[in-house]
């Protein structure tokens, strides 16, 4: 028994390059974790849950009894139960070792293709104590193979890579997570924010939470990005320049209805440069030590704010700021700014008791993302680290989600979206330092135009079986903004989850 432990502890240890375990941690951007991510979002607008658990994602299970000790609606009723009903069903106890899968099987019709795809999900979570965890899932996946940001191993029809591997450190309110894993910052529809998104690929690094009451937070990332390779035409040849992520935050909650949020990242890299102190430091303000160092890296300035009413109202706004002239002094003062914003409000129980609307309006200026040096560009793996869609766009969605039963939800969803022509990861230009009275139409180009309705309907029975209907249908002018070429388009996805039964072993005593 002694060498099966031994052996446990070193594969999950060796192995810190995936994501966490289900008991302890739900990461946003997972197939099998969607849907319990949209109910935790949802109690958390309802004010039925606090901030330390659903802000910046994963979610701790653990404490998922944080929620309110006043009396609950019944809407919020209705939400927990599958959560608890799935939280009871992965619990592990101290020295004990799981193995645990999850099966995907996902059909997508559409007006260009029918097809099938499988997707699994195992897992391996050992429960060294009730402070230290090692948990690993990996992610093979058929949908990856047609997926064109994908930058991995295709075999034949299937792809996939490491979703989560980390070594994990719970105690009072410290928690210190070693390895990959994925993360979302903020509370956009679908984790779909600003500075770090449930899009973005998982990140190699550490990342580190400091709670000392329910008012306060520190928030500290410090990842790799994947390298410009030494193939790329833009490096000397045998050359590659490597790429780094950190990123710090301060949550701040002066009430329970009202939370703030300031944050910061940066990217940075080059040939031959490393992972630098200045960026590691939580407390440090990584702009200033970029002006200071006179380097060209790549800062982002972020804000949030959400007010919640107990199931009445709720409200956020996020900002980010990438760049944004304050002296007009030279020809470069003249750059457009560089920023986004998302803003939303929702409406609880009306007209129906288990009901709510939401509206949401998504800006992002042109250029934003992007900059001069490719390795500075928001992107790793082919994939954005922010909001998905990118610079240069604006959308406005209207939806209604309504509970049938605990474990049967819907959504009805109206969106207008306007994308001009930039995108992140285009060459850099700078028209301004040619053009003295340089102006640029917001979308730029010829802009595709959509206007469209979604339809999702969420089921989740026990923890055991997941299901996701999804029913898409969009007017479309120009798309891929190519004037006249415009089109009716339509497209259904079936997803089945089955999450199979945890294989538990006690590690202490060799019982099963």
């Amino acid at each position: 028994m002694q060498d099966l432990r031994i052996l446990a502890l070193s594969f999950c240890i060796c192995t810190i390059v995936g994501n966490p375990v289900f008991s302890q941690v739900i990461p946003a951007g997972r197939p099998d974790t969607e849907i319990s991510y949209n109910y935790l979002r949802e109690l958390y607008l309802r004010g039925d849950l606090s901030p330390s658990v659903f802000l910046f994602a994963p979610i701790d299970y653990d404490q998922i009894e944080s929620l309110s000790s006043d009396p609950i609606s019944t809407a919020s009723a209705r939400l927990i139960t599958p959560l608890e009903r799935l939280n009871r069903h992965y619990e592990m106890q101290p020295k004990s070792l799981a193995f645990h899968a999850a099966l995907a099987p996902h059909v997508e019709f559409n007006d260009m293709r029918q097809k099938a795809y499988f997707a699994i999900i195992p897992e391996l979570n050992y429960r060294i104590s009730k402070r230290w965890s090692a948990d690993l899932a990996y992610r093979v996946d058929g949908a990856l193979v047609d997926d064109q940001l994908y930058q991995g191993k295709r075999w034949g029809g299937a792809a996939g890579y490491a979703e989560l591997a980390i070594l994990s450190y719970r105690h009072h309110g410290l928690a210190i997570d070693l390895g990959r894993r994925r993360t979302c910052w903020g509370i956009a529809r679908d984790g779909w924010t600003l500075m770090h998104s449930s899009f973005a690929m998982p990140l190699d690094g550490i990342f580190i939470e400091f709670r000392p009451d329910s008012h306060l937070a520190l928030i500290s990332t410090a990842a790799y990005l994947a390298p410009i390779a030494d193939n790329s035409p833009l490096l000397p040849a045998g050359q590659s320049e490597n790429r780094y992520f950190s990123a710090h935050a301060l949550r701040i909650s002066p009430f329970e209805w009202w939370d703030v949020l300031l944050k910061e990242s940066v990217i940075y890299g080059g040939i031959g440069r490393r992972l630098e102190a200045a960026y590691l430091a939580p407390f440090l303000w990584f702009h200033a030590e970029q002006l200071n160092a006179d380097a060209d890296d790549n800062t982002f300035l972020g804000f949030e704010t959400v007010v919640r009413a107990r199931d009445r109202f709720a409200g956020y706004l996020e900002l980010l700021l990438d760049d944004i002239q304050i002296e007009s002094e030279t020809e470069g003062d003249s750059e457009p700014a560089e920023f986004g914003l998302i803003a939303g409000f929702d409406i609880f129980d009306i007209p129906l008791p288990m009901g709510s609307w939401e509206l949401e309006y998504v800006r992002i200026a042109n250029r934003t993302y992007s900059q001069l040096f490719p390795r500075n560009v928001y992107i790793n793996q082919g994939y954005a680290i922010g909001q998905p869609l990118g610079p240069d766009h604006q959308s406005l969605s209207l939806s209604f989600t309504y509970h049938f039963t605990p474990e049967l939800s819907g959504r009805l969803e109206f969106y207008a979206r306007d994308r001009g022509e930039g995108r992140i990861g285009d060459r850099w230009t700078a028209p301004w330092l040619d053009q003295p009275d340089f102006h640029e139409n917001f979308p730029s180009g010829v802009v595709e135009k959509s206007r469209g309705i979604k339809t999702r309907f969420f089921f989740n029975k026990n923890g055991f079986l997941q299901g996701k209907l999804l029913a898409d249908i969009a007017d479309i002018k120009n798309i891929e903004n190519i004037s006249g070429a415009d089109k009716k388009v339509w497209n259904i996805e079936i997803v089945i989850i089955v999450n199979l039964p945890n294989l538990n072993w006690r590690l202490n005593d060799g019982q099963q």
